[in-house]
Protein backbone atom coordinates (compact mmCIF):
# COMPACT_ATOMS: atom_id res chain seq x y z
CA UNK A 1 0.00 0.00 0.00
CA UNK A 2 1.68 3.20 -0.91
CA UNK A 3 1.66 6.33 1.41
CA UNK A 4 0.05 9.33 -0.74
CA UNK A 5 0.56 11.71 2.06
CA UNK A 6 4.11 12.14 0.95
CA UNK A 7 3.46 12.83 -2.66
CA UNK A 8 1.61 16.15 -1.92
CA UNK A 9 2.19 19.06 0.49
CA UNK A 10 -0.20 18.69 2.92
CA UNK A 11 -0.58 20.74 6.05
CA UNK A 12 -0.43 19.18 9.77
CA UNK A 13 -2.12 19.51 12.76
CA UNK A 14 -0.96 22.76 13.85
CA UNK A 15 -2.81 24.34 10.43
CA UNK A 16 -5.22 22.51 11.07
CA UNK A 17 -6.15 24.28 14.76
CA UNK A 18 -5.26 27.32 13.13
CA UNK A 19 -7.93 26.89 10.22
CA UNK A 20 -10.33 25.54 12.87
CA UNK A 21 -10.27 28.54 14.95
CA UNK A 22 -9.77 30.81 12.48
CA UNK A 23 -13.02 29.96 10.90
CA UNK A 24 -15.38 31.86 13.66
CA UNK A 25 -15.89 35.39 12.40
CA UNK A 26 -14.98 38.24 14.81
CA UNK A 27 -11.81 35.62 16.32
CA UNK A 28 -8.42 36.76 17.14
CA UNK A 29 -5.82 34.28 16.72
CA UNK A 30 -2.94 34.95 17.70
CA UNK A 31 0.50 32.95 16.97
CA UNK A 32 3.18 32.51 19.61
CA UNK A 33 5.92 31.65 17.28
CA UNK A 34 8.29 33.18 14.72
CA UNK A 35 7.10 35.16 11.87
CA UNK A 36 8.08 32.03 9.50
CA UNK A 37 5.11 30.19 11.23
CA UNK A 38 2.81 32.93 10.29
CA UNK A 39 3.20 33.90 6.21
CA UNK A 40 1.62 30.86 4.90
CA UNK A 41 -1.65 30.67 7.34
CA UNK A 42 -2.16 34.11 7.20
CA UNK A 43 -2.27 34.14 3.35
CA UNK A 44 -4.61 31.48 3.24
CA UNK A 45 -7.05 32.52 5.45
CA UNK A 46 -7.12 35.56 3.61
CA UNK A 47 -7.56 34.40 0.27
CA UNK A 48 -10.32 31.93 1.78
CA UNK A 49 -12.14 34.40 4.14
CA UNK A 50 -11.47 38.07 1.81
CA UNK A 51 -10.67 41.03 5.06
CA UNK A 52 -8.79 43.17 2.85
CA UNK A 53 -9.36 44.90 -0.98
CA UNK A 54 -5.47 45.60 -1.96
CA UNK A 55 -2.34 44.50 -1.63
CA UNK A 56 -0.81 47.93 -0.03
CA UNK A 57 2.55 47.37 1.57
CA UNK A 58 1.58 50.20 4.31
CA UNK A 59 -1.68 47.73 4.88
CA UNK A 60 -1.42 46.20 8.48
CA UNK A 61 2.06 47.82 9.31
CA UNK A 62 1.49 46.97 13.11
CA UNK A 63 4.48 45.00 14.46
CA UNK A 64 2.34 41.77 15.35
CA UNK A 65 1.07 41.70 11.77
CA UNK A 66 4.02 42.48 9.40
CA UNK A 67 1.23 43.57 6.83
CA UNK A 68 -1.16 40.65 6.63
CA UNK A 69 -4.21 41.03 8.27
CA UNK A 70 -4.81 37.71 9.95
CA UNK A 71 -3.08 35.26 12.25
CA UNK A 72 -0.73 38.36 13.99
CA UNK A 73 2.17 36.60 15.55
CA UNK A 74 4.59 37.62 18.52
CA UNK A 75 7.62 37.17 16.09
CA UNK A 76 10.23 34.76 18.91
CA UNK A 77 13.47 35.03 18.15
CA UNK A 78 16.17 32.31 19.80
CA UNK A 79 16.95 35.05 22.87
CA UNK A 80 13.16 34.18 23.50
CA UNK A 81 13.99 30.28 23.29
CA UNK A 82 15.64 31.14 26.05
CA UNK A 83 14.27 33.67 28.61
CA UNK A 84 10.52 32.49 27.29
CA UNK A 85 8.18 34.46 25.80
CA UNK A 86 6.01 36.00 28.28
CA UNK A 87 7.17 39.47 27.41
CA UNK A 88 6.61 39.74 23.82
CA UNK A 89 3.33 37.74 24.53
CA UNK A 90 2.19 40.28 26.93
CA UNK A 91 3.36 42.98 25.04
CA UNK A 92 1.13 41.24 21.68
CA UNK A 93 -2.06 41.01 23.82
CA UNK A 94 -2.11 44.51 25.43
CA UNK A 95 -1.58 45.85 22.09
CA UNK A 96 -4.60 43.55 20.37
CA UNK A 97 -6.86 44.27 23.22
CA UNK A 98 -6.26 47.88 23.15
CA UNK A 99 -6.74 48.48 19.52
CA UNK A 100 -8.60 45.74 17.81
CA UNK A 101 -12.56 44.69 17.72
CA UNK A 102 -12.95 40.82 18.47
CA UNK A 103 -15.37 38.67 20.57
CA UNK A 104 -13.07 35.69 21.24
CA UNK A 105 -9.33 35.47 21.67
CA UNK A 106 -7.20 32.14 20.74
CA UNK A 107 -3.25 31.94 21.41
CA UNK A 108 -1.66 29.10 19.90
CA UNK A 109 1.69 27.90 20.18
CA UNK A 110 4.37 27.26 17.30
CA UNK A 111 5.82 23.81 17.67
CA UNK A 112 9.13 25.47 18.75
CA UNK A 113 7.03 27.56 21.30
CA UNK A 114 5.57 24.53 22.90
CA UNK A 115 8.70 23.76 23.90
CA UNK A 116 9.75 26.65 25.85
CA UNK A 117 7.10 25.99 28.79
CA UNK A 118 5.64 29.02 29.21
CA UNK A 119 2.30 29.07 30.76
CA UNK A 120 0.18 31.13 28.15
CA UNK A 121 -3.07 30.78 29.71
CA UNK A 122 -2.18 32.36 32.43
CA UNK A 123 -0.24 35.05 31.33
CA UNK A 124 -3.65 35.32 28.31
CA UNK A 125 -5.46 35.54 31.99
CA UNK A 126 -3.79 37.99 33.63
CA UNK A 127 -4.29 40.63 30.48
CA UNK A 128 -7.99 39.81 29.58
CA UNK A 129 -11.04 39.60 31.70
CA UNK A 130 -13.83 40.49 29.76
CA UNK A 131 -13.44 38.83 26.25
CA UNK A 132 -13.20 34.59 26.09
CA UNK A 133 -9.63 33.19 25.85
CA UNK A 134 -8.81 29.84 24.73
CA UNK A 135 -4.94 28.68 23.84
CA UNK A 136 -3.30 25.67 22.59
CA UNK A 137 0.01 24.99 24.35
CA UNK A 138 0.96 21.80 21.95
CA UNK A 139 -0.34 21.93 18.28
CA UNK A 140 0.50 18.34 17.70
CA UNK A 141 3.27 19.40 14.81
CA UNK A 142 3.61 15.50 13.73
CA UNK A 143 -0.20 14.89 13.05
CA UNK A 144 -2.56 15.17 10.18
CA UNK A 145 -4.61 18.67 9.53
CA UNK A 146 -7.52 16.71 10.10
CA UNK A 147 -6.37 16.28 13.71
CA UNK A 148 -5.75 19.95 14.66
CA UNK A 149 -9.29 21.06 13.09
CA UNK A 150 -11.12 18.19 15.20
CA UNK A 151 -9.31 19.39 18.23
CA UNK A 152 -10.04 22.72 17.42
CA UNK A 153 -13.50 22.18 17.15
CA UNK A 154 -13.39 19.94 20.82
CA UNK A 155 -11.96 22.71 22.40
CA UNK A 156 -14.74 25.44 20.88
CA UNK A 157 -17.17 22.99 22.26
CA UNK A 158 -16.33 22.26 25.76
CA UNK A 159 -15.01 25.81 26.47
CA UNK A 160 -18.09 28.03 24.74
CA UNK A 161 -21.13 25.96 24.99
CA UNK A 162 -23.52 27.24 28.05
CA UNK A 163 -23.17 24.81 30.70
CA UNK A 164 -26.46 22.61 31.23
CA UNK A 165 -28.66 20.55 29.69
CA UNK A 166 -29.64 20.36 26.45
CA UNK A 167 -32.83 22.38 25.58
CA UNK A 168 -35.92 21.25 23.81
CA UNK A 169 -36.61 23.12 19.94
CA UNK A 170 -39.68 25.14 20.29
CA UNK A 171 -39.54 26.26 16.98
CA UNK A 172 -41.80 25.29 14.19
CA UNK A 173 -38.88 24.14 12.00
CA UNK A 174 -36.23 21.41 12.59
CA UNK A 175 -32.78 22.56 13.02
CA UNK A 176 -29.29 20.88 12.23
CA UNK A 177 -25.55 21.84 12.78
CA UNK A 178 -23.24 20.79 10.09
CA UNK A 179 -19.79 19.16 11.09
CA UNK A 180 -16.71 18.38 9.31
CA UNK A 181 -16.25 21.56 7.17
CA UNK A 182 -13.71 24.18 7.14
CA UNK A 183 -12.56 27.38 5.75
CA UNK A 184 -9.41 25.14 4.08
CA UNK A 185 -12.01 22.94 2.09
CA UNK A 186 -11.79 24.45 -1.51
CA UNK A 187 -15.41 25.71 -2.18
CA UNK A 188 -16.33 25.60 1.41
CA UNK A 189 -18.71 28.99 0.71
CA UNK A 190 -20.30 27.08 -1.72
CA UNK A 191 -20.81 23.82 -0.29
CA UNK A 192 -22.45 25.86 2.80
CA UNK A 193 -24.71 27.61 0.94
CA UNK A 194 -25.71 24.35 -1.08
CA UNK A 195 -26.32 21.89 2.09
CA UNK A 196 -28.40 25.38 3.58
CA UNK A 197 -30.37 25.16 0.33
CA UNK A 198 -30.92 21.59 -0.06
CA UNK A 199 -31.76 21.17 3.75
CA UNK A 200 -34.59 24.29 3.63
CA UNK A 201 -36.57 22.87 0.71
CA UNK A 202 -37.46 20.34 3.63
CA UNK A 203 -38.15 23.02 6.23
CA UNK A 204 -35.27 22.39 7.79
CA UNK A 205 -32.91 25.86 9.22
CA UNK A 206 -28.78 25.44 9.41
CA UNK A 207 -28.21 26.14 12.90
CA UNK A 208 -24.58 26.09 12.70
CA UNK A 209 -21.82 24.74 10.35
CA UNK A 210 -19.27 24.88 12.93
CA UNK A 211 -15.51 26.31 12.43
CA UNK A 212 -16.97 27.55 8.65
CA UNK A 213 -17.15 31.00 8.94
CA UNK A 214 -19.91 30.69 12.20
CA UNK A 215 -20.30 33.44 14.72
CA UNK A 216 -19.80 32.97 18.36
CA UNK A 217 -23.82 33.24 18.91
CA UNK A 218 -24.03 30.56 16.62
CA UNK A 219 -21.77 28.54 18.27
CA UNK A 220 -23.91 28.91 21.75
CA UNK A 221 -26.97 28.36 20.34
CA UNK A 222 -25.52 25.03 18.92
CA UNK A 223 -27.26 23.02 21.60
CA UNK A 224 -30.40 23.76 20.01
CA UNK A 225 -30.45 22.22 17.52
CA UNK A 226 -31.80 18.45 16.56
CA UNK A 227 -29.24 17.09 14.97
CA UNK A 228 -25.95 17.30 14.13
CA UNK A 229 -24.96 16.20 10.38
CA UNK A 230 -21.02 15.17 9.72
CA UNK A 231 -19.98 15.89 6.20
CA UNK A 232 -16.35 14.62 6.25
CA UNK A 233 -15.93 12.25 9.23
CA UNK A 234 -12.27 12.85 10.20
CA UNK A 235 -13.05 16.44 10.60
CA UNK A 236 -15.83 16.71 11.98
CA UNK A 237 -17.24 12.77 14.01
CA UNK A 238 -15.11 13.31 17.11
CA UNK A 239 -17.02 16.92 17.71
CA UNK A 240 -20.52 14.66 16.95
CA UNK A 241 -19.48 12.40 19.60
CA UNK A 242 -18.58 14.72 22.49
CA UNK A 243 -22.23 16.67 21.44
CA UNK A 244 -23.74 13.29 21.62
CA UNK A 245 -21.77 12.09 25.23
CA UNK A 246 -22.41 15.71 26.62
CA UNK A 247 -25.91 16.90 25.47
CA UNK A 248 -27.43 13.28 23.99
CA UNK A 249 -27.04 14.60 20.58
CA UNK A 250 -27.65 11.79 17.68
CA UNK A 251 -25.93 12.96 14.40
CA UNK A 252 -25.72 11.37 11.35
CA UNK A 253 -22.36 10.72 9.52
CA UNK A 254 -22.43 11.00 5.53
CA UNK A 255 -21.03 7.59 4.20
CA UNK A 256 -18.57 9.65 2.33
CA UNK A 257 -18.49 13.22 0.46
CA UNK A 258 -22.23 14.18 -0.39
CA UNK A 259 -21.07 14.32 -3.70
CA UNK A 260 -23.21 14.09 -7.06
CA UNK A 261 -27.42 13.49 -7.21
CA UNK A 262 -27.52 10.20 -5.61
CA UNK A 263 -25.84 10.98 -1.99
CA UNK A 264 -27.61 13.88 -2.13
CA UNK A 265 -30.75 12.58 -2.03
CA UNK A 266 -29.42 9.94 0.47
CA UNK A 267 -28.73 12.30 3.02
CA UNK A 268 -31.63 14.92 2.78
CA UNK A 269 -33.77 12.47 2.57
CA UNK A 270 -32.34 10.36 5.66
CA UNK A 271 -32.76 13.44 7.69
CA UNK A 272 -35.88 14.14 6.51
CA UNK A 273 -36.91 10.54 7.42
CA UNK A 274 -35.43 11.22 10.98
CA UNK A 275 -37.75 14.20 11.11
CA UNK A 276 -40.99 12.34 9.91
CA UNK A 277 -40.81 15.63 6.97
CA UNK A 278 -42.07 15.36 3.35
CA UNK A 279 -38.89 15.82 1.22
CA UNK A 280 -41.00 16.10 -2.32
CA UNK A 281 -40.14 20.16 -2.72
CA UNK A 282 -36.36 18.68 -2.68
CA UNK A 283 -37.40 15.46 -4.87
CA UNK A 284 -38.54 17.79 -7.75
CA UNK A 285 -35.49 20.00 -7.31
CA UNK A 286 -33.59 16.67 -7.92
CA UNK A 287 -35.32 15.24 -10.97
CA UNK A 288 -34.79 19.08 -12.66
CA UNK A 289 -31.32 18.61 -11.99
CA UNK A 290 -30.68 15.34 -13.14
CA UNK A 291 -33.02 15.71 -16.52
CA UNK A 292 -30.76 18.67 -17.34
CA UNK A 293 -27.27 16.77 -16.31
CA UNK A 294 -28.71 13.90 -18.79
CA UNK A 295 -29.34 16.35 -21.84
CA UNK A 296 -25.69 17.45 -21.86
CA UNK A 297 -24.33 14.18 -21.05
CA UNK A 298 -26.54 12.43 -23.80
CA UNK A 299 -25.09 14.77 -26.47
CA UNK A 300 -21.30 14.45 -25.78
CA UNK A 301 -21.97 10.13 -25.57
CA UNK A 302 -23.96 10.58 -28.83
CA UNK A 303 -20.89 11.94 -30.39
CA UNK A 304 -17.99 10.45 -28.32
CA UNK A 305 -19.04 7.45 -26.61
CA UNK A 306 -18.04 9.44 -23.44
CA UNK A 307 -17.89 9.73 -20.20
CA UNK A 308 -18.53 6.20 -19.96
CA UNK A 309 -15.14 4.16 -20.04
CA UNK A 310 -13.25 7.62 -19.25
CA UNK A 311 -10.17 6.87 -16.82
CA UNK A 312 -10.15 9.41 -13.98
CA UNK A 313 -7.76 9.87 -11.07
CA UNK A 314 -8.62 10.73 -7.14
CA UNK A 315 -6.18 12.43 -4.51
CA UNK A 316 -8.39 13.20 -0.93
CA UNK A 317 -9.24 11.88 2.31
CA UNK A 318 -11.04 8.85 2.20
CA UNK A 319 -14.54 10.35 2.65
CA UNK A 320 -13.67 12.93 -0.52
CA UNK A 321 -11.98 9.74 -2.31
CA UNK A 322 -15.61 7.14 -1.76
CA UNK A 323 -17.78 10.13 -2.69
CA UNK A 324 -16.16 11.30 -5.45
CA UNK A 325 -15.07 7.83 -7.27
CA UNK A 326 -19.06 7.08 -6.48
CA UNK A 327 -20.53 9.41 -8.46
CA UNK A 328 -17.96 9.11 -11.36
CA UNK A 329 -18.52 5.13 -11.51
CA UNK A 330 -21.77 4.96 -10.68
CA UNK A 331 -23.13 7.79 -12.33
CA UNK A 332 -20.98 8.66 -15.32
CA UNK A 333 -20.07 4.86 -16.16
CA UNK A 334 -16.34 6.15 -15.87
CA UNK A 335 -13.34 3.92 -14.48
CA UNK A 336 -10.89 4.38 -11.67
CA UNK A 337 -7.26 4.61 -12.58
CA UNK A 338 -6.07 5.75 -9.36
CA UNK A 339 -7.65 6.19 -5.83
CA UNK A 340 -4.99 8.28 -3.90
CA UNK A 341 -6.27 8.14 -0.15
CA UNK A 342 -4.16 10.79 2.43
CA UNK A 343 -5.79 8.98 5.70
CA UNK A 344 -5.13 5.18 5.26
CA UNK A 345 -5.78 3.10 8.15
CA UNK A 346 -2.50 3.37 10.34
CA UNK A 347 -0.97 -0.50 10.97
CA UNK A 348 -3.34 -3.23 12.38
CA UNK A 349 -5.93 -0.55 13.24
CA UNK A 350 -9.25 -1.36 11.62
CA UNK A 351 -10.16 0.59 8.76
CA UNK A 352 -12.79 3.62 9.07
CA UNK A 353 -15.89 2.71 7.49
CA UNK A 354 -15.72 5.40 4.49
CA UNK A 355 -12.44 2.97 3.54
CA UNK A 356 -14.54 -0.55 3.85
CA UNK A 357 -17.01 1.06 1.94
CA UNK A 358 -14.65 2.39 -0.67
CA UNK A 359 -12.90 -1.21 -0.93
CA UNK A 360 -16.69 -2.52 -1.56
CA UNK A 361 -17.19 -0.13 -4.65
CA UNK A 362 -13.84 -1.07 -5.97
CA UNK A 363 -14.30 -4.71 -5.88
CA UNK A 364 -17.64 -4.97 -7.36
CA UNK A 365 -16.58 -2.54 -10.12
CA UNK A 366 -13.25 -5.13 -10.68
CA UNK A 367 -11.19 -1.45 -9.84
CA UNK A 368 -9.59 -2.60 -6.64
CA UNK A 369 -6.33 -2.21 -8.14
CA UNK A 370 -6.81 1.74 -8.36
CA UNK A 371 -6.14 1.31 -4.45
CA UNK A 372 -2.28 0.39 -5.30
CA UNK A 373 -1.43 3.10 -8.18
CA UNK A 374 0.42 6.10 -7.05
CA UNK A 375 -1.25 8.88 -8.75
CA UNK A 376 1.56 10.39 -9.64
CA UNK A 377 2.08 7.20 -12.50
CA UNK A 378 -1.70 7.62 -13.46
CA UNK A 379 -2.48 8.14 -17.40
CA UNK A 380 -5.99 9.14 -16.82
CA UNK A 381 -7.79 11.67 -18.59
CA UNK A 382 -8.99 13.42 -15.77
CA UNK A 383 -7.14 13.88 -12.37
CA UNK A 384 -9.39 15.73 -9.22
CA UNK A 385 -7.15 16.31 -6.82
CA UNK A 386 -4.92 19.23 -5.30
CA UNK A 387 -3.11 22.09 -7.02
CA UNK A 388 0.25 20.81 -5.90
CA UNK A 389 -0.63 16.96 -7.91
CA UNK A 390 -2.17 18.61 -10.96
CA UNK A 391 1.18 20.60 -11.32
CA UNK A 392 3.52 17.95 -10.22
CA UNK A 393 1.47 15.61 -13.45
CA UNK A 394 1.70 18.86 -15.68
CA UNK A 395 5.19 19.18 -15.50
CA UNK A 396 5.43 15.21 -16.98
CA UNK A 397 3.41 16.69 -19.91
CA UNK A 398 1.07 14.33 -19.77
CA UNK A 399 -2.31 14.59 -21.38
CA UNK A 400 -5.05 15.21 -18.94
CA UNK A 401 -7.32 17.78 -17.33
CA UNK A 402 -6.61 18.62 -14.16
CA UNK A 403 -9.71 19.13 -11.75
CA UNK A 404 -9.18 21.17 -8.56
CA UNK A 405 -11.18 19.72 -5.36
CA UNK A 406 -8.80 20.66 -2.50
CA UNK A 407 -6.01 23.45 -1.45
CA UNK A 408 -3.60 24.43 -2.20
CA UNK A 409 -4.60 25.26 -5.47
CA UNK A 410 -3.20 26.61 -8.64
CA UNK A 411 -4.16 30.07 -8.32
CA UNK A 412 -7.68 30.49 -9.16
CA UNK A 413 -9.91 33.10 -8.25
CA UNK A 414 -13.52 31.91 -7.54
CA UNK A 415 -15.32 35.08 -7.72
CA UNK A 416 -19.05 33.03 -7.67
CA UNK A 417 -18.90 30.42 -5.04
CA UNK A 418 -18.70 27.16 -6.41
CA UNK A 419 -19.92 23.88 -4.72
CA UNK A 420 -19.13 19.73 -5.68
CA UNK A 421 -21.42 19.18 -3.14
CA UNK A 422 -25.45 18.14 -3.67
CA UNK A 423 -27.44 19.06 -6.43
CA UNK A 424 -25.73 22.08 -7.75
CA UNK A 425 -22.51 20.48 -7.44
CA UNK A 426 -23.00 17.66 -9.21
CA UNK A 427 -24.25 19.94 -12.39
CA UNK A 428 -20.84 21.76 -11.52
CA UNK A 429 -18.83 18.28 -11.96
CA UNK A 430 -20.90 16.94 -15.20
CA UNK A 431 -19.86 20.94 -16.45
CA UNK A 432 -16.57 20.06 -15.67
CA UNK A 433 -16.09 16.62 -17.06
CA UNK A 434 -17.62 17.48 -20.13
CA UNK A 435 -15.24 20.36 -21.22
CA UNK A 436 -12.75 18.48 -19.17
CA UNK A 437 -12.38 15.49 -21.41
CA UNK A 438 -13.25 17.95 -24.84
CA UNK A 439 -11.17 20.52 -24.12
CA UNK A 440 -8.05 18.72 -22.58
Amino acid sequence: MISPYLTSITPDSFSGLIFGFEGIKNTMVLLNGPTGCKFYHSATVDNQTLRQMEFDPLNYPELWYFGQPRVPCTYLDKRDYVYGSKDKLTEAIRFIESNMNFDLMVIVNSPGAALIGDDIRDIAMDEIQSTPVLTVETPGYSRDIWDGYSAACCQILRELLPAGPRPANTGTRKKVNILGMSIFHKYYQGDCQELTRLLGLCGIDVSCILCCECTFEEIRNMKNADLNIVVDSVYGLEAARLLEEEYQMPYIVCPGFPVGFAAAESLICQVCSRFDLDPAAFVTESEKSRARAYIYLSRLNSLTGLPKGAKFAVHGTCSQCYGYASFFICYFGMTADSISVLDLPKDNSRPSPHYEALCRLLEETSMEDSLKKDILSTDAELVFADGNIIAKLKARHLDFSGIEISMPTLGYTDVIPKTHLGLSGGLMLCEQIINGLMFR
